[in-house]
This record gives C-alpha cells, sequence and structure tokens, in this order.
C-alpha cells in the first residue's frame, strides 16, 4: 500500500466523480465527549505515518485516539502519560511490522500493558486490535487476538465495525440513566443480495440505546424501516435484471445519515442514498426523519412552520431566502413537493429543505434551501 495516499476515497453526495478523503462524516460534529471512545494507537516510530492516518480516521468518526506525537505536551513525563493512555483506553490498536515486532524497547512494553490489561476483560470482549502493516510474524502473545492487515480494501470500515460492536455491548450494560443522549452507536444493514453480481456496499445507520429523553426502540424502528423499504426495492430490481448487471465492473451502493439536531426535546436527521447500477450517472436520495419526545411521536412539516398553501410558502422562501440560481430553478419544482414527501431537517435556529429527490442530478448542488425558524 502507498501511505503517501489516502486510504480511499468518498462520492459526495453532489459530485459525479471520487473525491479524495477519509471517510464521510455521519454523526453530529457537536457531539460532547462520549462513552467507551478512547482508543490507544501502539507504532513503532517508522510506522507513524500509518498510526497518524488512523488517528485522522477515528477523529472523523467521533472515537477519541491516542498518539504520543499528538497527545503528549512539552515537558511531561511521557512514561507515566502513556501508561496512563493506553490503561485507560476502551480499545488498543497494535500496529505490527517487521520492525515494530523486533524492535527492543518502549514499543514491546506496550504490547505487554495491552496484554496485561487483557486478562481483565471477559473472553470475548474485543479489546486489543492487531493491524498488520506488512508480513510480518505475529507476536506468540498476540496470537489468540484476530488481526487484520493493512492491505485489506475494507481494513477501515472492519475497524470501526470492530469499535462499534464492543462499544454496544458497553453501552447495553450500562443503566439507561447513564447514557447521554448523543451516545450512539453505529450499526450496517446487510445488502444481501442473492445473486451473482459484485457490488461495493457501505452502510452506516444510528443505533440508539436506552435512555431517560426518549424510547430508543420507537425511534430505531423508524429509521432501520426507512432503509429497509430501499433495500429491498433495489434488491427486487436487481434481481429482475440480473443479466444487465453482470456487464457492469463497478457497482456501489451507499447509505449514510447525518443528524441536523438531537436533543431533550427532538431528533431530526437525513438518510443519503449514493448509487451506481449502470447508465448515464450515479443516483442520490435523501429520507428524513424528525421525532418530537414525551410523548415520543414522527413530526410533521405543518408542526415545525405555520402555512396555508405549501406551495406558495415554498416559492416565497426561495425568493427571500435562496441563493440567485436557487431563484431561477427550484421553483421549477416546488409542484412536485406535498406533505407526504417534503424532506426536511431542522433544529432551534433554521429549517433545512432539501429539494433532492424532486431536482436533476445537474443541480443538486443548489437543492438544499435554509430558512431561519421565525418563518
Amino acid at each position: 500500500m502507498d501511505f503517501s495516499k489516502p486510504f480511499f476515497t468518498w462520492r459526495g453526495s453532489c459530485q459525479n466523480t471520487p473525491q479524495i478523503g477519509f471517510m464521510k462524516v455521519v454523526s453530529n460534529a457537536k457531539k460532547p465527549k462520549l462513552m467507551f471512545k478512547e482508543v490507544f494507537i501502539s507504532h513503532a516510530k517508522e510506522d507513524y505515518i500509518v498510526a497518524e492516518r488512523i488517528y485522522g480516521f477515528l477523529e472523523l468518526n467521533s472515537y477519541l485516539p491516542w498518539l504520543d506525537k499528538k497527545k503528549l505536551r512539552v515537558g511531561a513525563n511521557w512514561d507515566y502519560e502513556i501508561k496512563k493512555a493506553l490503561k485507560e483506553s476502551t480499545f488498543v490498536i497494535l500496529l505490527l511490522s517487521s520492525t515494530s515486532v523486533k524492535k527492543r524497547g518502549y514499543i514491546q512494553k506496550e504490547f505487554k500493558y495491552a496484554v496485561e490489561y487483557a486478562e481483565n476483560k471477559l473472553i470475548d470482549d474485543i479489546y486489543i486490535i492487531p493491524i498488520l502493516i506488512d508480513k510480518c510474524e505475529v507476536p506468540e502473545q498476540l496470537n489468540k487476538f484476530q488481526w487484520i492487515e493493512m492491505n485489506n480494501h475494507n481494513i477501515l470500515e472492519k475497524l470501526l465495525e470492530s469499535l462499534e460492536f464492543q462499544r454496544q455491548k458497553y453501552l447495553k450494560e450500562l443503566p439507561s440513566e447513564l447514557i447521554d443522549i448523543n451516545d450512539y452507536s453505529t450499526i450496517s444493514i446487510d445488502l444481501n443480495l442473492d445473486v451473482p453480481i459484485k457490488v461495493d456496499y457501505e452502510c452506516s445507520l444510528p443505533l440508539f440505546h436506552k435512555n431517560k429523553f426518549f424510547d430508543a426502540d420507537f425511534v430505531n424502528t423508524f429509521i432501520q424501516q426507512k432503509v429497509l423499504d430501499v433495500i429491498s426495492e433495489n434488491r427486487k430490481w436487481i434481481n429482475e435484471d440480473v443479466e444487465y448487471f453482470k456487464d457492469n465492473e463497478f457497482l456501489y451502493f451507499e447509505i449514510s445519515f447525518n443528524i441536523k439536531n438531537l436533543d431533550e426535546n427532538n431528533l431530526s436527521m437525513s438518510i443519503i442514498y449514493n448509487s451506481f447500477f449502470g447508465g448515464a450517472h450515479p443516483n442520490t436520495s435523501i429520507d428524513t426523519l424528525n421525532f418530537g419526545f414525551k410523548p415520543d411521536r414522527k413530526i410533521n412539516f405543518r408542526e415545525i412552520v405555520d402555512y396555508k398553501n405549501l406551495k406558495d410558502f415554498l416559492d416565497k422562501a426561495i425568493d427571500i431566502y435562496g441563493i440567485e440560481e436557487q431563484k431561477e430553478s427550484l421553483k421549477n419544482y416546488t409542484k412536485y413537493i406535498n406533505e407526504e414527501n417534503i424532506n426536511f431537517v431542522f433544529d432551534k435556529e433554521t429549517i433545512e429543505i432539501d429539494f433532492m429527490n424532486q431536482i436533476p442530478r445537474v443541480i443538486l448542488a443548489i437543492g438544499n434551501l435554509e430558512i431561519p425558524r421565525t418563518t
């Protein structure tokens, strides 16, 4: 693997071509420090570039990685700080290479400390995650831990999957009153295509845990049902035209989410679907879900905005708050929006109305209209 380049590319919702990056940020950037997110990255100094990229990936996915060059302050007792960080971490990533496994010194101490702390975990807990940078020999004391090779094409997804799997175990064991409202996990729903077609598939959805603010099962059911409906439709038409798809070498289907607002009163979020199953261009669509709590319920647009005629309201909002390109284009599509299919998210200050499902792909970049809540 060429470590001078990013690990992989991602597709933005409004782009026709791949863009370089680590991964889509799928979580609320304003979340507070959450539980079971600390990840210690153990590495030889020769492997720092790999450690730094994993550090960046974990940060983008709301984890709290610890890396000596990132965290140690000038003048700090580095031996004490490293031991403390390693002991307090929920997970330990061990970067194994031909250099690190044969190198004497502190790297071997970190390996031994990690194995020692693992003895306090349950036998089926995920704590130590060895990553093989090259074809090195795994130390005997680490043989019982399942490792993954760096050249695995979906290593970062596999890493995140393991972290989230263990976090779910920890969070389920806590009393609901200790779960912060923003402390959710992420899960994936399998595509399960029973046909001989290779699809590059990614799915990331929030999984809320029992808490004192709202019924997590109620919210999770709505979210997962939305996605299952879309997956079901894709399974159906792919299966009906399987011969066509066999001729396409690069097919992908990505499902991600973004949370606009989550507090003790409301959850407002979107689910984005990016796919390419042949044809002239990729497809992008969106679902939005809005909830009120106490009592737990879905919220429609009329509960957020007071209006008489939806089309008139949208036309006026575009005139007042839209940029020039939106004023020229979006009003041509307001006639296709009704109270059943309008996609919107909101927080205390703004409402975002998304025209993604009604407009042609060439103007997706201007398909999101933001208006103030006072409208």
